[in-house]
């Protein structure tokens, strides 16, 4: 398969995809599909953007070729992190919102290769008020709760 082809069934995959989630929380109590819904339409916006460009002579010169394959340690890193997200999203009811975004988002800074500690510690410092701020406040969301919070 050439790469312009794979990106274009990848973003077509990708718009169903988030059709589809899209109609699942729909029906859903007390706003609580508004995250979900706002992340899937995004998604959705992002991918009609890969399949428009996959048309404009001018930005589809880079998907010349066809795809190969890689299976090493760095190829595979976004499907470790896709991984420990499947995981995540299962913990984040059993054990809490908090505590798992928490350990996710350490866990998946180390995956990615990000190494400076005290970056790592000041994105955590204003990432996780804004995360409650944001569900809490500004969607009128509740979170998940398990045994720890």
């Amino acid at each position: 398969m050439t790469r312009l082809m794979a990106e274009r069934v990848v973003a077509v995959a990708l718009i169903l995809a988030g059709a589809f989630m899209y109609t699942q929380t729909i029906d859903w109590p007390q706003r609580a599909g508004a995250f979900p819904q706002f992340a899937e339409f995004g998604i959705m916006i992002l991918a009609f953007g890969m399949l428009v460009r996959t048309f404009v002579p001018g930005m589809s010169t880079d998907l010349k070729g066809m795809v190969k394959f890689d299976f090493s340690n760095f190829a595979l890193k976004p499907i470790y992190v896709m991984v420990l997200g499947v995981i995540y999203s299962f913990a984040v009811f059993e054990i809490g919102f908090y505590v798992t975004s928490f350990v996710f988002y350490f866990i998946a800074t180390y995956l990615t290769g990000l190494r400076d500690h005290k970056i790592i510690v000041i994105t955590a410092l204003i990432l996780f008020p804004l995360l409650y701020l944001f569900f809490t406040i500004a969607l009128g969301a509740f979170l998940p709760e398990g045994i720890l919070f």
